[in-house]
């Protein structure tokens, strides 16, 4: 039984006059207390499956605990372990092995609502990141008439293990490796038995991610294990050409791993060592012997069964409207992921000077420029289109976006929107904090519009409403992508002759016919 159940009592919310009503709301599991922001009431730290520790590390989603009494639900919960990198927009964070907990803002928590669901995925590369970040707080979001959920799932090594000991204690039959797809998976299935209780649809959610997050939209809008868990995908800086590694790569890398952390053999007796590892321990090798990148989902037969692109491409991937795309200095992210813009571009060989002429037009460009558009092209531009218009052959409406709105306070400081600096336009400045203060007037309608577009495609299937620029689905034939920057409009063929070459070039390497 799900009923909401209203406190009629008022506490003081921090140092100032202001008051937040105290409610309390009865799921399945047991009662939570929130509190209410803004007449947004926010629930936070609920433990959707059971804690991954002792020896459910390294094991499927178990189900999550309930309790007697009432849960404190006000705080959220410490993020999964990882090597923080701090920065102004990002603060240090407790974390835990105990992390598989996730967040509900909703408008309107009476099971009648029915109102739009929207489920949040963070990046991160698969190794840092969470749902307690600041800048993703859904107030503003959940304003607009839709339920925001965002939560923690598992990370680095912890979450992606294909060692062989896992095997030990797992039948063919089970899905393994992939814990951290596994827990997005567990996330989404405990939204469709608890989202009524605090008035949302769950035959009506959408999962939005950027980055690592986006990476993961596109992994479970391909894995039959999602199936029928959302309506509707948002990626945002998604990659999408991306290669998944195979599970004999991932294998052998796991027990590479292993045998670093002073872990030999492939039985029992090497899981049981595997899982006395220290968390600690863990993290100090990972930050003295790899990048930010390297541990990643990968092909495991269950939740992924091939690449992720190739799936779009044979239309084996599920029948959702679809939101993908870009912004205008993705190779912000080349350093933080080992990449050298200008010594990639030796990789086309021969044909460098033909894919210079395409990217110069009528003007020369510097290498270090050269580099920079085709890492973003190739990385996101290019795989934003295609997937799109796969989508779009299979069926189903699709979008296509390229963010090129520089923040008035950075306007002539830096080449363009750097990697997931759309997150902000896309929840609203609430989570900058001080940083709020230098947004203009410009920044907060370009904001507004971006929120509302994901919100109208969560409601509706299609972004368009009163007051917003045109934004028409992406076809093969038409081609439009939504160009967002001072002037938001409709571009046809964007980039067009840029995103042909590295689209052939994806298409060479998985072997399939240009699209």
């Amino acid at each position: 039984m799900r009923s909401l159940v209203l406190v009629a009592t008022l506490v003081l919310f921090g140092t100032g006059s202001a008051f937040a009503a105290k409610v309390a709301l009865k799921i399945d599991q047991g009662v939570l207390n929130g509190d209410t922001e803004d007449d947004v009431q926010v629930f936070k730290n609920i433990p959707y499956v059971a804690a991954p520790i002792g020896d459910l590390r390294w094991r499927a989603p178990q189900p999550g605990p309930s309790w007697t009494g009432a849960r404190d639900a006000t705080a959220f919960g410490p993020i999964c372990p990882q090597n923080q990198k701090p920065s102004q927009f990002i603060p240090k964070l407790p974390y835990a092995e105990d992390c598989l907990s996730l967040n509900v803002w909703s408008p309107n928590t009476t099971s009648a609502a029915k109102l739009p669901v929207m489920v949040w995925i963070y990046g991160g590369a698969f190794v840092t990141g969470g749902s307690a970040i600041p800048i993703y707080d859904g107030t503003d979001l959940a304003k607009r008439g839709v339920v925001i959920v965002s939560f923690n799932y598992r990370l680095g090594e912890l979450g992606f293990l294909a060692h062989p000991a896992l095997a030990s204690e797992h039948t063919s039959d089970e899905a393994t490796g992939n814990f951290g797809l596994l827990d997005q998976i567990a996330a989404l299935k405990w939204v469709q038995k608890n989202i009524a209780a605090f008035g949302g649809d769950p035959n009506n959610v959408t999962i939005f991610g950027e980055s690592a997050g986006g990476m993961s939209v596109n992994d479970l809008v391909a894995s039959q294990m999602a199936r029928g868990l959302f309506t509707k995908a948002i990626s945002e800086s998604g990659l999408g050409f991306n290669e998944i590694p195979s599970l004999e790569k991932a294998q052998q890398a796991s027990t590479d791993w292993g045998t670093a952390m002073g872990v030999t053999g492939s039985d029992s007796a090497a899981l049981t060592k595997l899982r006395a590892l220290k968390v600690d321990d863990i993290l100090k090798h990972r930050a003295a012997n790899q990048t930010e990148g390297g541990i990643a989902p990968f092909v495991d037969g269950k939740v992924l069964t091939g690449q992720v692109s190739v799936s779009f491409a044979k239309g084996e991937i599920a029948k959702v409207p679809y939101i993908a795309g870009s912004n205008s200095n993705e190779a912000s992210l080349a350093k933080a992921i080992g990449s050298d813009p200008v010594k990639d571009l030796a990789k086309f060989g021969d044909a460098l000077p033909s894919v210079r002429a395409v990217y110069e037009g009528d003007g020369k460009l510097t290498d270090e420029e050269l580099g920079r558009q085709v890492f973003g092209d190739a990385l996101f531009t290019a795989p934003a289109q295609t997937l799109a218009g796969f989508v779009d052959k299979n069926g189903e409406p699709a979008r296509v976006y390229h963010f090129a709105y520089v923040a008035d306070h950075f306007k002539g400081q830096v080449p363009g929107v750097n990697h997931g600096a759309e997150i902000p336009f896309v929840f609203g400045f609430r989570g900058l904090g001080f940083f709020a203060n230098f947004t203009s007037d410009l920044d907060r309608k370009v904001a507004t519009q971006m929120g509302d577009y994901w919100v109208n495609f969560a409601k509706t299937g299609d972004p368009n409403g009163a007051g917003l620029p045109a934004w028409p689905a992406f076809s093969n034939a038409s081609r439009q992508t939504l160009l967002v920057d001072d002037t938001t409009k409709t571009v046809t063929d964007f980039r067009r002759g840029q995103v042909q070459i590295m689209t052939g070039v994806w298409a060479k390497r998985v072997g399939l016919p240009a699209p």
